[in-house]
């Protein structure tokens, strides 16, 4: 699908924003404090190994230690199935990654491959998330526009999502020509149709990272050490984003500008992509209307053009979204079933695009609304894979169930939108609510009696927040009346504006 791409390059800050159809599908910032660490090598010191989880923790310099499966761990004669990218942006394992490869594979245990105090040299393919340390991988690969560089693996691999035996033949010939005979390459799927050109801009591209990651593997002495990071934002995108839909990109700092085109000159072929720097004026993302696209991407809500709406509720499990007819009623001549099934196809459009947009991934849960005509299910569901497709991120669809539920995963890659964004509430820690003034009020009659017990004094003096004092000097004020005759005290009230509306204070005096 056609798109454009806008960079807005700050001080500390990048921010790119990829929109199709004139709505923002992709937003993908990069901070300087906070710059992320995937696809980055390190060499590494394993700190500890887990037999039982057959796995390895690995210090690579970061706050928390990163996280070695055997399976993701390369041995000399590990015959990897070349065959799909799958983690092409630096976790190059071939077909058979993950746990499930360590069931498949050779037998090899991690305690004969590793030990406490080994330097190792690693990848990380998958960043940290919440509390969980990096995901880490020893099968190196590096990701260009169209092939995935991996070193270790001396064959070509074509993307099993490349259709056409003649395409897939004409492409392998193609990179075994101008590959160096020591390095091994994928074939990703979006070189179907690309030129040699293309092929080789790609091949040499790679081939100058790898020499850089060799030349600094010899310079370091002791783990941990970075090795080799990914090149900043505003250049990444040309390697990832950018194809030849792409009508142009968009970027408003004279530097990256700078960059921007030499890298197109030395490492992409014609027709080259269109990079345009917006000048003075108005902001970038002001001047197109992303600025309050982001912010609507914050909220909960979402209206669909229809008058229907979605309500997005992420949790450390899963994530629901739940579709709402809203102010849509379908209009003259229409049936409650058409205006339900018009509804939820808008829906599903919407969901896959808030999903790039918000980065959310993981399990998710969609409540669509009951439809009754089965040929209507299949219509949505349909309609929801095939909005899937525009996905870059690898997305799993389970069928419309009966109770009107779509069960789906979309691989977690980066942190999403809220994550990167915003902190939890300090007010109610990220619960989303706090506890009613009603709440406290009877959770403090509760404790009066039993601090009398205790506290010696002829008035217990009661500190709380301003609104549970005024609640209880009004609505209450009976019941702290009757309070008070039931333990023989006085009960002095207080406001303390620097109380949480949950904390109270009973002290004596």
């Amino acid at each position: 699908m056609r798109n454009e791409i806008f960079a807005n390059v700050g001080l500390r800050e990048t921010r790119v924003a990829v929109r199709e159809s004139d709505r923002v599908v992709e937003l993908h910032i990069e901070r300087a404090a906070e710059r992320g660490v995937g696809g980055g090598i390190f060499k590494g010191r394993v700190t500890r190994v887990l037999p039982g989880m057959q796995a390895a923790f690995i210090d690579i310099g970061l706050e928390r230690a990163g996280f070695l499966y055997v399976a993701d761990y390369r041995a000399d004669l590990d015959d990897v199935e070349l065959g799909d990218e799958e983690g092409g942006r630096g976790g190059g394992r071939g077909r058979n990654g993950g746990r499930a490869a360590a069931q498949r594979g050779s037998g090899v245990q991690i305690q004969e491959v590793l030990e406490e105090g080994k330097e190792i040299l690693v990848q990380v393919s998958k960043e940290p998330l919440g509390t969980k340390g990096a995901r880490l991988t020893s099968r190196i690969s590096l990701a260009g526009r169209h092939l995935v560089l991996m070193p270790w693996v001396k064959r070509i691999g074509v993307s099993r999502r490349i259709d056409g035996e003649r395409e897939r033949r004409r492409l392998r010939s193609l990179v075994e020509k101008l590959r160096p005979p020591d390095l091994g390459f994928i074939v990703r799927t979006v070189s179907h149709g690309v030129s040699e050109a293309d092929i080789k801009a790609d091949i040499d591209y790679l081939t100058e990272r790898w020499e850089l990651v060799q030349a600094r593997v010899k310079e370091v002495v002791e783990a941990p050490a970075l090795i080799y990071e990914e090149p900043p934002l505003h250049l990444r995108i040309l390697r990832d984003l950018v194809t030849h839909e792409t009508k142009q990109v968009m970027v408003d700092d004279d530097t990256a500008y700078g960059e921007m085109q030499d890298f197109v000159k030395r490492f992409m072929a014609s027709p080259r992509p269109k990079i345009v720097h917006a000048r003075g004026g108005e902001p970038l993302f002001d001047a197109h209307r992303i600025e309050g696209e982001i912010e609507e991407g914050l909220g909960r809500k979402v209206w669909l053009k229809s008058g229907g709406y979605l309500v997005i509720d992420q949790s450390e499990a899963l994530t629901a979204i739940d579709v709402n007819t809203g102010r849509f009623t379908g209009g003259k001549g229409r049936t409650l079933e058409d205006t339900i099934l018009k509804t939820n196809l808008e829906a599903v459009r919407e969901i896959i695009r808030q999903l790039r947009f918000r980065n959310i991934g993981g399990l998710i849960i969609l409540d669509l609304i009951d439809m009754e005509v089965a040929a209507n299910r299949d219509k949505v569901y349909r309609s929801l894979v095939e909005a899937a497709r525009e996905d870059k991120t690898r997305v799993n669809l389970l069928k419309i169930s009966e109770l009107g539920l779509v069960e789906m995963t979309r691989k977690r890659t980066r942190e999403n939108l809220v994550q990167q964004l915003c902190d939890p509430c300090g007010n109610c820690e990220g619960r989303g609510y706090v506890q009613s003034t009603t709440t406290i009020c009877h959770k403090i009659f509760r404790e009066l009696p039993k601090a009398a017990g205790y506290l010696k004094g002829e008035t217990l003096v009661l500190n709380a927040h301003p609104e549970v004092a005024s609640k209880l000097l009004a609505d209450e004020a009976e019941t702290v009346q009757t309070v008070e005759g039931q333990i023989g005290r006085k009960i002095a009230v207080r406001a303390n504006r620097d109380f949480h509306v949950e904390q109270f204070e009973i002290a004596a005096i």
